[in-house]
C-alpha cells in the first residue's frame, strides 16, 4: 500500500515537471544608467556615432578599407570580446592626453534563489513536504547592468512579475518557477521547485480484539491502534490513560492494560505527521473488568446492617444480588448455618429463631472470575462474602428529661416556653434509627434533631416513639404544664393621699409631662407589697428606692423624708424565673 502510494507522488511529479511553464521572450539590448555608464548585451554589435557638439545629431564613424581599397568606407559594428568591460581609446599626442572611453558587455544572466519559510518541512525519497504556514520568498543578483524584472509562476499558471512572498494554501503536489532579467536583456535560465504541501493531519483509531461487551473489557482483552497519513507520513503516535502521562506508541503492538485497576478508564490518543499536523485528540471510554463479582444480601422488608452483621425483625425473606459489570453472573450460591451450598434462584426466609445466623455466598461471573475459594476450605479462607443475621424483636428503650428552668409541685412538672425538653433512646441490637414526636396529637409525628420546645401556656402532652434499625417501635408519653406568666404585683399604701398634683419631671426624661399627676402622701406613709402566682407561686420580692440598690422586700416600706418625690421600682419572680417590674411614683408633704 506504502509503495504504490509512493510511487504515485514519483509519477505525479514526473507530470508535474513536464507541464512546466514557458518563460516569456526578452529582448536583448542597452542600458544607461544614473551615472551614465553604458551597458550592453555582450553578444550585440557596438555601432560608433560622433559629434562635435553635445546637441548635434552624431553621425555613424565608418572603417576604411585596405590600401588596395583606399578611400573607401565600411559601415561595420564592433563586437566585443566577451563578458566585461571594455575600452575605446583615444592617444591625442598634440595634447599629449590618452583618453578611455567605456564600454560594459553584460554577457551573464542574474542568477535567483528561493526560500520557503515558516512551514515545518520533512524530505523523503526526494520529495520536500511542508505544513501549514509555508510561505515561499524569491531574491535575484546580477552582476553588471542590474536586474530588470524577477518572474514567478506557481503550479500550473503563467509566469508574471515576481511581487513580494506568496503563501500556498493548497494541500497537494505544487511547483513553484522563477527566473529573472536584467537591464541588457540576459535572461536567467528558470527554475522550478517541485514539493508537497500537507495541510492534513493523521488519523488514527482503536482495535479491541477479545472479550469486550458494550465497552466492558477484561485483562485478556487486547487492545491495539492503526495510524495512517496519506502525504509526508506520521511521524508519531502517543497515548495515556486516564490522567497518566503521555507515552509513544510502538507501531503493531499492544496497550498494556495490566496497569489499570479495575474500574472506569478512558483511553486518549493522538498522532502527529513528518510536517507537524496534529491529529485532533480522541479516546475511548471502557469499563476494565477484572475482579470478582460484587455481592450484597438485602433483607426484604425490616433491616438494618453493620459490617458483616444484618439485623432483621423475623418477618422478612433475604435477598442475594450478585453484580458483574455486565460481564453476566454465571451461577449464585448460598449456604444457611453450614448446609450444604445450593444455587440461589429466589429470595428465601431466613431463620426466625432468635439469635445468630451465618449465610455463606458467592458468584460465579461469565468471564471466569471467581468470587470464592474452594466450599470445602476453612472458613476463614473463604474468599466469598459472609453476612452475618441477628434477630432483633425488641424495640429501643426511651427516656426523657427537662433541662432547666422547671419547678417540681406534687407530681406536676412545671416549665416554661423556652425550657428545652430532651428525648433520648437506646437499642442494643440493631441499634437506634430515629426518635419522631407529637405534641398534643395535633400532628404527625415530627423526627426530632434537637431538644424541643412547647411555647405556648398550658397543660401539655407528648407523645413520643424510638424506631429501631429493624423497624421495631417504642412509645413514650409525658405530660407537663407551661408556665410563661409572670407574678402579678400589688401595691397598697396606709393612707388616703392628701392630694394630687402635677408630676416634677422624671430624671429619666428630664420634662414633665402636662397630663401625669401623682399623689402626696404624709410623710408617715408606710407601704404593703404583695405578689401572687397561679402556678408556681412567686420566689421573691425586691424594690428599688430612687434607683438605689434593689433590697428584699421584708414586710413593710417606711422611713420617708418630707417634701421629696420617690420613684419606687418593684420586681418580682417566680419558681420559674418569670419576672414582673412594676413602677410608682409619689411625693411626700412639707409636714
Amino acid at each position: 500500500m506504502n509503495k504504490f502510494y509512493y510511487f504515485a507522488c514519483a509519477l505525479l511529479f514526473l507530470c508535474v515537471q513536464g507541464m512546466a511553464q514557458t518563460q516569456l521572450t526578452h529582448e536583448k539590448g542597452s542600458y544607461v544608467d544614473s551615472l551614465n555608464h553604458y551597458y550592453q548585451q555582450a553578444e550585440l554589435p557596438l555601432y560608433v556615432y560622433v559629434s562635435h557638439t553635445p546637441n548635434q545629431t552624431p553621425t555613424q564613424i565608418a572603417e576604411e578599407r585596405s590600401e588596395d581599397d583606399k578611400g573607401k568606407m565600411d559601415l561595420k559594428p564592433i563586437y566585443l570580446d566577451g563578458h566585461g568591460k571594455h575600452y575605446l581609446r583615444h592617444i591625442d599626442g598634440l595634447h599629449n592626453v590618452s583618453q578611455n572611453f567605456a564600454v560594459y558587455a553584460d554577457g551573464i544572466a542574474p542568477k535567483s534563489d528561493v526560500s520557503f519559510l515558516t512551514a515545518p518541512r520533512f524530505n523523503r525519497n526526494g520529495i520536500q513536504y511542508y505544513g501549514k504556514g509555508l510561505t515561499v520568498t524569491t531574491s535575484t543578483k546580477d552582476e553588471m547592468s542590474g536586474i530588470n524584472t524577477l518572474y514567478s509562476a506557481v503550479t500550473g499558471a503563467s509566469y508574471t512579475a515576481y511581487n513580494g512572498a506568496i503563501t500556498f494554501g493548497t494541500e497537494g503536489e505544487q511547483s513553484y518557477a522563477f527566473y529573472a532579467v536584467d537591464n541588457v536583456g540576459n535572461v536567467e535560465k528558470a527554475n522550478t521547485r517541485k514539493f508537497v504541501v500537507d495541510l492534513t493531519s493523521p488519523e488514527s483509531y482503536h482495535n479491541v480484539v477479545g472479550v469486550a461487551k458494550e465497552k466492558i473489557i477484561s485483562l485478556s482483552t487486547k487492545i491495539y491502534l492503526t495510524i495512517s497519513d496519506k502525504l509526508s507520513g506520521v511521524n508519531g503516535t502517543y497515548y495515556r490513560f486516564d490522567d497518566g502521562k503521555w507515552r509513544e506508541y510502538v507501531p503493531n503492538t499492544v496497550l498494556p492494560l495490566d496497569q489499570l485497576n479495575d474500574g472506569e478508564h478512558t483511553l486518549y490518543y493522538y498522532s502527529i505527521d513528518n510536517v507537524s499536523n496534529k491529529e485532533e485528540e480522541k479516546k475511548f471510554e471502557f469499563y476494565l473488568d477484572r475482579t470478582a463479582p460484587i455481592m450484597s444480601a438485602d433483607v426484604l422488608g425490616d433491616r438494618f446492617i453493620v459490617g458483616d452483621q444484618v439485623y432483621f425483625s423475623g418477618r422478612t425473606k433475604l435477598k442475594l444480588t450478585a453484580v458483574d459489570n455486565k460481564a453476566g453472573i454465571k451461577k449464585t450460591l448460598y449456604s444457611v448455618d453450614g448446609t450444604e451450598y445450593q444455587d440461589y434462584s429466589e429470595p428465601f426466609y431466613l431463620p426466625s429463631k432468635s439469635g445468630i445466623h451465618v449465610i455463606r455466598y458467592y458468584a460465579l461471573d461469565n468471564m471466569e472470575n471467581e468470587g470464592a475459594g474452594n466450599r470445602n476450605t476453612k472458613f476463614d479462607e473463604y474468599k466469598h462474602n459472609v453476612s452475618t443475621v441477628y434477630v432483633d424483636l425488641t424495640g429501643p428503650a426511651m427516656s426523657y428529661q427537662y433541662l432547666e428552668p422547671k419547678f417540681v409541685k406534687g407530681d406536676t412538672i412545671f416549665i416554661t416556653g423556652n425550657t428545652p425538653i430532651k428525648l433520648s433512646a437506646f437499642d442494643p441490637e440493631s441499634g437506634l434509627q430515629k426518635i419522631t414526636y407529637s405534641v398534643d396529637g395535633i400532628s404527625d409525628e415530627t423526627p426530632y434533631n434537637q431538644p424541643i420546645k412547647v411555647k405556648e401556656n398550658g397543660t401539655h402532652t407528648v407523645n413520643y416513639f424510638g424506631y429501631d434499625n429493624v423497624n421495631n417501635r417504642n412509645v413514650g408519653t409525658f405530660t407537663f404544664v407551661v408556665d410563661n406568666k409572670p407574678p402579678d404585683v400589688y401595691v397598697t399604701y396606709s393612707i388616703s393621699p392628701n392630694r394630687w398634683e402635677d408630676a416634677p419631671p422624671s430624671a429619666n426624661a428630664g420634662t414633665n409631662s402636662s397630663n401625669e399627676k401623682v399623689p402626696v402622701y404624709p410623710s408617715y406613709v408606710t407601704l404593703f407589697l404583695a405578689a401572687t402566682d397561679q402556678q408556681t407561686g412567686f420566689d421573691e420580692i425586691r424594690y428599688s428606692l430612687n434607683n438605689e440598690k434593689p433590697k428584699v422586700y421584708e414586710g413593710l416600706v417606711k422611713g420617708f423624708e418630707k417634701n421629696k418625690t420617690y420613684t419606687i421600682v418593684i420586681m418580682a419572680e417566680d419558681k420559674l424565673g418569670n419576672k414582673t417590674q412594676k413602677t410608682i411614683r409619689f411625693k411626700t408633704d412639707k409636714y
